[in-house]
């Protein structure tokens, strides 16, 4: 093998490439990376942290405070990298994620590295999240300019790039067409083997006294962030009709609050408090809280945990990136009650998938009422085999090749946040 030495540049790295960077390095590449707030240290793999250079300035314009803070991180970036040139380090090849701006100086730097994209999003304002949820007010011109302007640095890091990756053909299909050209898809690569191997355990609720187990009527919904682009106002509001169909259930829901400080992926909450808070306020008393439960952030083997105890979990998403939340339910295998939009239509494939409309929390409760009806199914050995190209085992090499070829949590509140442990079987 000829060592080589690549380095990744991600604002919170590893992020989606932890796993591709720890085995590259691993084989015995020299592996570095760039980041502004690392999330975590990998073996074999040298991390060096940039800091912003200045401030935005008061009083900007609000169109270009955006693009600003992007060419803030690029400058930043550019004089990080002169940093590790200096010192030797001259990489073969380059992974970005062009998102934050990071990657629009490069080739100034490095111009002959081989430079290679990760192609995760592009905004339109047609087809995709952008004004798809009736319950949210309709983007004003200003945003609407401000939208395109945030296709800037990718719009710069693709035209410098030799190649691009998306993770699916859904996510491809959002980049200009001369673009696409450049853009292969693979997934960054799900452990279908640790998925295989999540046994249902019992768990503990401590505060509620409460023990679940499989077999009980367990309604799961995880996402990054509790917020509308996730379709969690609508879940919510499915909640009643759930859970006075089904007495002996309990809903558990798995993710930060949002709505304040620009959290998640959507803008913040018009009523300035958590979209958790304002979905409490208006259901009131036609739930019956006792039996749903905010878990928050949970530490992987409980989360994995949870998720295999679940009789019915629901997935819902505008027109947006697919999260790794669904794939990773799938292929646990219990039935999903999912939105009927593009990204999860790619995956309708997949076992035990029913289709509801995204913004009708009456058509959910229904979906979910008739799969609690139902003997429950394990889905886990046929959807790991029609997910077997989104292995990492499958998907990691592909990426290398592509590389190769020719060269901490946050909460902002929103109530209280209970415990889980795990209990023995």
């Amino acid at each position: 093998m000829n060592p080589r030495t690549i380095l990744f540049m991600h604002q919170a790295f590893p992020g989606q490439f932890g796993s591709l960077a720890a085995s590259l390095a691993a084989e015995g590449h020299k592996v570095y990376a760039l980041a502004m707030n690392p999330q975590k240290s990998l073996p074999g793999v040298s991390i060096a942290r940039y800091a912003p250079l200045r401030e935005q300035p008061d009083g900007m314009a609000p169109l270009l405070q955006d693009i600003d803070a992007k060419l803030i991180r690029a400058e930043s970036a550019f004089q990080a990298m002169q940093g590790l040139k200096k010192h030797g380090i001259n990489p073969d090849v380059i992974y970005a994620h062009p998102g934050w701006g990071e990657a629009m100086f490069l080739k100034d730097v490095w111009p002959d590295a081989r430079v290679v994209m990760y192609a995760e999003w592009f905004y339109n304002l047609r087809g995709q999240e952008v004004n798809f949820d009736p319950a949210m007010p309709p983007l004003s011109e200003e945003l609407q300019l401000r939208l395109h302007l945030k296709n800037t640095p990718f719009l710069h890091a693709l035209s410098m790039a030799d190649a691009a990756i998306s993770p699916t053909e859904w996510q491809k299909s959002r980049f200009p067409a001369w673009a696409q050209e450049k853009i292969q898809v693979v997934h960054d690569g799900i452990n279908l083997a640790e998925l295989a191997g999540v046994r249902p355990r019992g768990l503990g609720i401590p505060s509620q006294g409460l023990k679940l187990k499989k077999g009980m009527p367990i309604i799961t919904y995880a996402s990054r962030h509790l917020e509308p682009v996730r379709g969690f106002h609508y879940f919510m509001r499915s909640l009643p009709a759930i859970l006075r169909a089904n007495p002996e259930a309990h809903v558990i829901v798995m993710g930060r609050d949002s709505g304040i400080g620009n959290l998640g992926y959507g803008a913040d909450n018009p009523n300035q408090e958590s979209w958790r808070k304002t979905m409490e306020k208006e259901l009131g008393d036609s739930v019956d809280w006792k039996r749903v439960h905010f878990l928050g952030m949970l530490e992987r083997k409980l989360y994995l945990a949870m998720l295999k105890l679940s009789a019915c979990h629901v997935y819902l998403t505008t027109p947006f990136i697919l999260s790794w939340s669904f794939l990773e339910a799938a292929a646990l295998g219990m039935p999903i009650v999912a939105s009927d939009t593009a990204p999860v239509r790619e995956m309708s494939n997949l076992s035990g998938l029913k289709f509801v409309n995204f913004n009708d929390p009456e058509g959910i409760a229904q979906a979910v009422n008739r799969t609690l009806r139902q003997p429950q199914q394990d889905y886990s050995a046929e959807n790991i085999e029609k997910l077997k190209d989104m292995d990492h085992r499958v998907a990691l090499p592909k990426i290398r090749n592509i590389l190769l070829a020719g060269s901490n949590s946050f909460d902002i509140g929103g109530g209280n946040i209970e415990s889980l442990i795990l209990l023995d079987d």
